[in-house]
């Protein structure tokens, strides 16, 4: 009897205390991102620094709300679920760049850049320049509508086999 309770207290410790794996595919609904929360990688956190450009395209100025996905090559990476913040004032206006200092797990070189917006303003992007400790600063070129309640960008990882 008390092996197997403790077999039985063994497995939930060991189920409780399992990371779980976050993988992307292009045009991805928002929805299934927020459910995985941030990401996983353990190995401690890190300091990235994005600046976002907005179009002259864009609106004036948004109410969307706006999240950032990145990753690497060993498909790590790091979620923000929401950049903007209205309260603070920090929203996404035509023509301006706005810097953001994001902690994260550590991931290897940046490779992945994903954008997501919900709501009904239409914001458009430039470019996403993600500056990450150990490598070259990496520029995502965007100028497109972000569609609503998906996610939208670049995977320029190469796919270990």
């Amino acid at each position: 009897m008390k092996i197997a309770l403790i077999l039985t207290f063994s497995i939930m410790f060991v189920v409780s205390h399992t990371t779980p794996t976050f993988n992307t595919q292009p045009q991805m609904n928002q929805s299934s991102i927020q459910l995985q929360n941030e990401t996983r990688k353990s190995g401690g956190s890190c300091n990235y620094k994005v600046n976002i450009k907005t179009s002259c395209n864009s609106p004036p100025h948004t109410t969307d709300e706006i999240s950032i996905l990145f990753g690497d090559n060993n498909a790590s990476e790091v979620y923000v679920p929401r950049l903007d913040d209205p309260d603070s004032g920090t929203t996404f206006e035509q023509c301006t760049t706005i810097e953001f200092e994001i902690l994260g797990p550590c991931i290897g070189k940046i490779c992945k850049m994903y954008l997501f917006r919900n709501g009904t303003d239409g914001w458009i992007p430039e470019t996403v320049t993600a500056y990450h400790y150990d490598y070259p600063p990496v520029i995502f070129n965007y100028n497109v509508d972000i569609p609503k309640d998906a996610g939208y960008g670049y995977n320029n990882c190469n796919k270990k086999v």
